[in-house]
């Protein structure tokens, strides 16, 4: 039956948006209490109205950053305007110490994360493994012995060779 449906493409409202990156410590609102919609989040608003339920109720308007369109919604009395802007800048605090803190829980867990990785890296990489065979093991060992055996002549003359080239050139 879905089969004589015709398929269409999305078409987003703002590719501008739509095609960046977001990051998870960089929201793309200005206020944190209605986050630049006008209408205040149900979150903060329980923390007013303890059985607030937005399908229901009124809606709180945020009188922070005036973005909520009143004139058209007014007359038909379905705003609720008693958070002034003194309450509404609070709410607007309470909201961004939250987002701090997650992001900062979220920027240690991804911190944490690449610290495990690179010391596993580092540790498979590492000159001192502890996954080496016994050939390995003695090859490292001759290649010691033979570094300590070159006397310090034996190292001023390769030095000189390699900074200045062979004299008998």
């Amino acid at each position: 039956m879905t089969d004589n449906l015709p398929q269409f493409e999305r078409l987003p409202f703002n590719e501008k948006t739509e095609n960046e990156d977001r990051e998870i410590w960089q929201p793309n609102w200005n206020c944190f209490c209605c986050q630049d919609t006008g209408q205040i989040q149900a979150h903060l608003v329980r923390l007013i109205i303890a059985d607030y339920d937005h399908n229901r109720d009124r809606i709180p308007v945020c009188q922070g950053c005036n973005k909520f369109d009143r004139h058209n919604l007014m007359e038909y009395g379905v705003l609720d305007t008693r958070f002034d802007l003194f309450l509404c800048k609070k709410l607007d605090r309470i909201s961004r110490d939250n987002w701090k803190q997650i992001t900062q829980k979220q920027f240690e867990k991804y911190r944490n994360q690449l610290n495990v990785e690179t010391s596993k890296i580092s540790q498979s990489h590492s000159l001192t493994n502890t996954n080496r065979t016994d050939n390995d093991n003695r090859e490292v060992g001759q290649r010691k012995a033979e570094i300590e055996a070159t006397s310090t002549e034996q190292w001023k003359l390769m030095r000189d060779d390699y900074l200045a080239g062979k004299k008998d050139e």
